[in-house]
């Protein structure tokens, strides 16, 4: 379990069998709902507040157990839409025997401002703070082949990655809006020398196990006619988005591009009760790109993870260039009330599905496979809003990639 991507993940609990039992602790989940009363109603009116902490307990035998929590502040005024600010947050600290030494560490905060500069500028500050020791790498492209029997120093490697980003929203007419951002990542990467991506990197142009930046800078065009950016039941939100690296000698070693391009489509079957959801996302990396960075499409993983194709293992496979879509059916079940605050149940079903290439210049049948060579991943989870800033996510996925199934505990909608 780990935390992770644009808006907060934590990365599936995955149940795995390779010869021994993998087991799961439960995630844990309550909601504290604090709500300070002002002074007098005229106070109300101008200014509330919003605090939610979920509470996680859970891991497996790959990552350890361990513990950590969920949560988000919001302020809102009249003023501003959805809130005058808000800090998302969240932590896990997972061990395996020693307390002291983890076996994986994961923290991260997102400070966002949606209305800043007279309502035209949209601010994302999002620090984190992440150490991987066991992210499996069984070789590039659609169809890497896997080995029969798994081995630890073989097929993982580990991945110290504390991160800076910074990204604004510049709203412009018709729901357009001007992207523009930066962000600050320092790697460093430790495997095996017998291990298989030691093996691969002996072609690649860097030496990848020492420490180095990278830097990049994005910018792009968004349409946003949502009705809601925590649980939109219309619209639409599509964005065509380029990041570029430069590559500036040892300390900034990889200079590449990359290129994406989302649409989302929301639209209510039922008021109140159904909702449908549809994404497709396409990816393409081009120029010097750090093998880590194959994996994944903006901050998370692609084919694979809970933010890509649900069900199959995150991180598993690499290529640059990555096409895959989700649709997902959205349920509101009941509203309620505890603590004083207010609460929304639903379910949801969602199908998941997509491939990668290794590149787009050379066809490369011997890692991609032949045919669709789709990856997909069924399942369904629970939603619990409270009030009007927090959601939590509850997936469960199966897919044939995965034995048996991937569990996800996170923050917001995956899109």
């Amino acid at each position: 379990m780990r935390l992770d991507g644009p808006v907060g993940e934590v990365r599936p609990v995955r149940v795995r069998a390779r010869g021994r039992w993998r087991w799961v602790v439960a995630a844990a989940a309550f909601v504290l709902a604090v709500h300070p009363r002002p002074a007098d109603a005229e106070e109300a009116v101008k200014e509330d507040r919003e605090i939610s902490v979920v509470p996680l307990v859970g891991g497996d035998t790959d990552h350890g157990f361990g513990a950590g929590a969920l949560g988000s502040v919001a302020m809102f005024d009249p003023d501003h839409t959805p809130w005058k600010w808000k800090v998302e947050f969240g932590g896990f600290y997972a061990v395996k025997g020693n307390f002291p030494r983890p076996s994986f560490v994961d923290a991260y905060a997102l400070i966002t401002f949606p209305q800043l500069l007279d309502k035209r500028l949209r601010l994302e500050i999002r620090p984190s703070f992440t150490k991987d020791t066991a992210l499996e790498y069984y070789g590039l492209g659609n169809r890497p082949p896997q080995p029969a029997d798994y081995d630890e120093k073989r097929d993982t490697y580990e991945r110290l990655h504390p991160a800076l980003s910074v990204m604004t929203l510049w709203k412009g007419p018709r729901k357009l809006s001007l992207l523009v951002g930066a962000r600050y990542i320092y790697n460093r990467v430790t495997f095996d020398p017998s291990s298989t991506l030691a093996r691969d990197t002996m072609t690649f142009p860097h030496d990848h196990d020492a420490p180095h930046s990278v830097v990049t800078v994005e910018a792009g065009i968004v349409y946003d006619s949502r009705d809601s950016e925590l649980a939109p039941t219309r619209g639409h939100y599509h964005a065509v988005k380029l990041r570029v690296s430069p590559g500036v000698g040892d300390g900034l070693p990889y200079g590449y591009q990359q290129i994406n391009a989302t649409v989302r489509f929301y639209q209510t079957l039922v008021p109140r009760y159904l909702v449908f959801a549809a994404r497709a996302v396409f990816d393409l990396q081009l120029g010097d790109v750090p093998f880590y960075e194959m994996s994944r499409f903006e901050d998370a993983s692609a084919i694979g993870g809970s933010q890509g194709v649900r069900g199959v293992p995150a991180y598993r496979f690499y290529g640059r260039v990555k096409a895959f879509g989700n649709l997902e059916l959205r349920t509101e079940v009941t509203r309620f009330r505890w603590l004083d605050r207010p609460f929304i149940l639903g379910f949801a079903g969602f199908f998941d599905g997509g491939r990668l290439w290794t590149d787009i210049h050379h066809a490369r049948p011997d890692l991609d496979g032949a045919g669709t060579g789709l990856h997909y991943g069924v399942g369904g989870g629970v939603r619990i809003q409270k009030g009007r800033s927090f959601l939590l996510r509850v997936d469960v996925a199966w897919s044939p990639d995965a034995e048996p199934i991937g569990i996800y505990v996170l923050a917001n909608h995956a899109f």
